[in-house]
């Protein structure tokens, strides 16, 4: 059956096709019971899927490595699709660019993979995005996103940790921003509208720019004054109030630190619809409203989940008579479900959204846990799952066991429940969701119910479903990774049919070729279903038959990532949990086992030492700060997108007057500046001269990236100072083992005359000497630009250029899975001295529960004292289970 699916939804994206409503409608009976035809052929026809991942930890050091489990789900119930088998993982850095990639090879589903975080990434918020091919498919696209610090690494007198507050060139952000007045406040009438007349509930949210959980409290007025309703926040900035509308619209007026804000609602119609529903007891219960200006018609209530209407209802509205449906919850879907008023033509007139808990979802529970670990002492865990009823259940789960104290946590965090049944159909940024789905009351469902009036998000376009707009995939199902690409001319840009493509790729193994012909419009496909990891490929084209390679483009098609989101301002600014207690318990702890240790183990316990070397002579330990850069590129990246649009950048300047807007060329002379300033660029220890700074970005001896950073105060301290820069470590010394080390070349750069304005000043000098006196003084008189070259490539020989019809770039296959390094201390007393500060103590994401449902976890603990968090997750027969722990329980927080 699944396969059966599989096939349809292939057929009918090959053929593009459409559903359409004939131009005459139906009979006033007939019409809605058409449109759920529709939409139950639409929903099958195009299944969506969602995609999450569980991580290793909930934060990050520069040098890390990120540990995931994929899950990929339909998005109508949670079990897993079979439907793409390339999941594509980015990093996308707080400027809203990709700094990494993977592709996770998925079986039925599931998948899990690594991002190792390299000594050269600049500190900041991340967020890293999960998406198949499929998901981009529609007019709202579907991807998991998730935010994290990464910090830099504490050094000398710094604090444990920190995170650069750059001062990048506004030409370096891709990210859009929410820009937010110091208080601003939403508001969201049920079901989309206010009608003059008809009361209605009416949720709200405050924000501000600087500040995450707002609270206030105000009255809602009349024009003339009067008072109408109160308004106060239930939590993070939210609230609710009834309000019947007139003519002239109502003013908010709130008090917030001390000051009083005025707020004008939205107008209200002067006839239409009110949608009310409630959610209670077991019964989802929609009531419309309308007045006695509205014109009269037939309607239709279609109550839906992931896009597939489950119930519908014809209904009359008089003004006199409302009208009311009502459904069981259970037998309705777990998620969230949207609720439309539609009417003969299709057209949705009112909008809600409500939230169904999951039914009987299954149960993992811990056991044999200490509060508190020793350094360096073993860590034993069982886990059980069962289901809602008790009975043991064998399933797969991706566990994590992580040092309490040196993790941040978040109380109310992501897990499985909460984004593929909650937060992935609602729009924007949902703080702490967990916080909505545990320890329900009254007040809860309430709080709950709001946010779904404020965050609810018409995803599925009913018009779209039931057939009144047409729908095209944007995206085609990927059942196997493939390289797709085009071959077109390049003087006439025209699509080349029938040019013979063969490819060559480099491996450790050997050399892999092959070959395939463009078909009509140009285009060509090679499978790639056993490709791992990264590779250089060549691509030649030629004309059947000739033996003279065809002066043509290479186009690529692997450009299709969403657009960069905005981040929440909490996003940002993560409100971990105060931890101050659990330390007092652990400092408690180590007082007592310390005491023992000297008793017992006094042979073995070292005193702290400070271990100093000495500087080595004759050599500047000189890196690139991070407050200096303005500016940073991936180069390689960069010119192969370029590449695949079709566009050629042959050297530095054209690249950079391409990418930045602060650098000016002056083609008359031939010079150059930016932010209005002399450039020096930097590359393999020295400063380039003008013939050099020309150098060409072929295919063949490129650039892997570039750095742009203000001759600054900062420098200047630097290098004065002999001190290790923050942030990028070795700026030259980049992620991957196969990267050309060239920290020693940077401590020998030859920074020539600083003083001097002339560009082509060079010296001879391989080293600096530290007792060389500098001048220092004109040194934020210039603008540094310090060139990364690709490895293995020497870019100053031109000897090799790429021939006609042939393009040289990086291929990328799934990414091989790694396992998680977990060391082993079976004799505590011989590892006293090890240095290790691991906060990710343990990380599986295949687990697999006994007959019994039980699973035993075992590692070792770090070389400090610590509670734990283990966070454990499963999708196991179509129901979901999630559990957080943490050793020292919730009372003696």
């Amino acid at each position: 059956m699944k396969n059966k699916r599989l096939f349809l939804i292939l057929v009918v994206c090959n053929l593009l096709a459409t559903i359409v409503v004939g131009q005459g409608l139906p009979t006033q009976g007939g019409i809605f019971e058409q449109y759920m035809k529709q939409a139950q052929a639409f929903a099958s026809n195009y299944p969506r899927e969602k995609a999450y991942l569980h991580f290793d930890n909930t934060s990050y050091y520069i040098g890390d490595t990120i540990w995931f489990k994929a899950y990929v789900t339909l998005a109508e119930q949670p079990t897993f699709s079979e439907i793409s088998r390339p999941l594509y993982v980015e990093l996308i850095d707080q400027a809203g660019h990709i700094r990494d990639k993977q592709i996770i090879k998925l079986s039925q589903g599931q998948g899990n993979g690594q991002i190792a975080l390299p000594k050269s990434l600049l500190s900041g918020y991340y967020e890293v995005r999960a998406y198949t091919r499929w998901m981009l498919g529609f007019s709202e696209p579907q991807y998991f996103s998730r935010t994290f610090p990464i910090y830099q690494l504490a050094r000398g007198n710094q604090s444990e940790r920190n995170i650069t507050n750059y001062d990048l060139s506004t030409s370096m952000d891709q990210r859009p921003e929410i820009t937010k007045k110091k208080l601003d406040i939403g508001f969201f009438p049920e079901g989309g509208q206010l009608v003059e007349g008809i009361e209605s509930r009416v949720a709200f949210k405050a924000e501000s720019n600087r500040d995450g959980d707002i609270q206030l409290s105000g009255a809602l007025f009349s024009a003339d004054g009067k008072e109408l309703a109160k308004l106060e926040t239930m939590h993070d900035g939210m609230g609710h109030f009834n309000y019947t509308p007139t003519s002239s619209p109502a003013t908010a007026k709130v008090n917030y630190k001390g000051n009083e804000y005025k707020f004008e609602l939205p107008k209200a119609l002067s006839s239409g619809y009110v949608m009310k529903v409630d959610n209670a007891s077991g019964v989802l219960s929609v009531n419309v409203f309308c007045d006695a200006k509205t014109v009269q018609d037939s309607l239709a209530i279609f109550i839906s989940h992931a896009g597939r209407p489950y119930a519908y209802k014809t209904i009359y509205c008089q003004a006199d008579a409302p009208q009311q449906m009502t459904v069981r919850t259970r037998d309705l879907p777990s998620g969230v479900i949207q609720i439309s008023l539609i009417n003969r033509a299709g057209h949705t007139l009112c909008e809600r959204f409500t939230f169904c808990f999951p039914k009987a979802p299954l149960r993992i529970s811990t056991s044999g846990l200490k509060r508190v670990y020793e350094p360096y002492a073993p860590i034993r865990c069982e886990l059980q799952l069962k289901d809602s009823s008790g009975n043991p259940v064998t399933g797969n789960l991706s566990v994590s066991v992580r040092d309490a104290l040196r993790s941040d946590y978040l109380e109310y965090d992501n897990n499985l429940f909460t984004d593929l049944l909650f937060t992935s159909d609602l729009k924007g940024y949902i703080h702490q969701p967990g916080y909505y789905l545990v320890d329900m009351d009254t007040k809860k469902l309430q709080e709950l119910d709001i946010l779904m009036l404020v965050h609810g998000w018409r995803k599925y376009d009913m018009e779209q479903i039931i057939g009144i707009t047409p729908y095209t995939p944007l995206q085609r199902p990927e059942s196997q990774l493939v390289l797709n690409g085009q071959v077109k001319s390049t003087i006439l840009k025209n699509e080349l049919k029938n040019i013979g493509l063969s490819v060559m790729i480099k491996k450790e193994e050997g050399i892999i070729t092959g070959q395939t012909v463009t078909d009509e419009n140009g285009r060509f496909s090679i499978p790639m279903e056993d490709f791992e990891g990264s590779e250089e490929a060549l691509f030649q084209t030629r004309r059947l038959n000739k033996n003279r390679n065809k002066d043509a483009f290479i186009m690529i098609d692997r450009n299709f990532s969403p657009k960069v989101r905005p981040l929440d301002y909490l996003e940002s600014h993560p409100e971990w949990k105060d931890l101050d207690q659990w330390r007092q318990v652990v400092d408690d702890f180590d007082s007592l086992y310390l005491d023992s240790l000297r008793r017992v183990e006094s042979d073995f316990l070292l005193d702290e030492v400070v271990v100093k070397s000495k500087k080595r002579k004759g050599y500047m330990d000189t890196k690139i700060s991070e407050k200096s850069i303005d500016a940073y590129y991936d180069v390689r990246q960069i010119v192969d997108l370029l590449r695949d649009q079709g566009k050629f950048v042959n050297s530095i300047p054209e690249f950079l007057e391409i990418q930045s807007p602060q650098f000016l060329w002056d083609k008359r002379d031939d010079s150059y500046t930016y932010r209005l300033k002399p450039m020096k660029f930097i590359f393999d220890g020295k400063i380039l001269s003008r013939i050099e700074e020309k150098m060409m970005l072929t295919e063949i001896d490129g650039l892997a990236s570039m750095i742009i950073c203000k001759g600054s105060q900062a420098i200047r301290d630097e290098i004065l100072n002999n001190s290790s820069l923050s942030g990028v470590n070795d700026v030259l010394d980049l992620s991957t083992s196969d990267d050309r080390s060239m920290t020693d070349d940077m401590n020998r750069t030859d920074l020539g005359d600083l003083s001097s304005t002339d560009n082509s000043s060079t010296s001879n000098s391989n080293t600096l000497n530290t007792n060389k006196k500098l001048d220092m003084t004109n040194l934020d008189e210039f603008i540094f630009v310090y060139l990364i070259p690709l490895p293995h490539h020497d870019i100053m020989n031109k000897n090799e250029t790429a021939a006609w019809g042939t393009r040289k770039t990086v291929i990328q296959g799934y990414t091989p899975v790694l396992e998680c390094y977990s060391p082993s201390y079976p004799q505590k007393q011989l590892y006293m001295d090890r240095v290790d500060k691991r906060r990710t103590l343990y990380w599986n994401p295949t687990v697999q529960t006994d007959a019994e449902g039980k699973a035993v976890i075992e590692c070792y603990n770090n070389q400090y004292s610590t509670p734990l968090v283990i966070q454990a997750e499963t999708m196991t027969n179509g129901r979901i289970g999630s559990v957080t722990y943490s050793t020292i329980p919730v009372a003696d927080k």
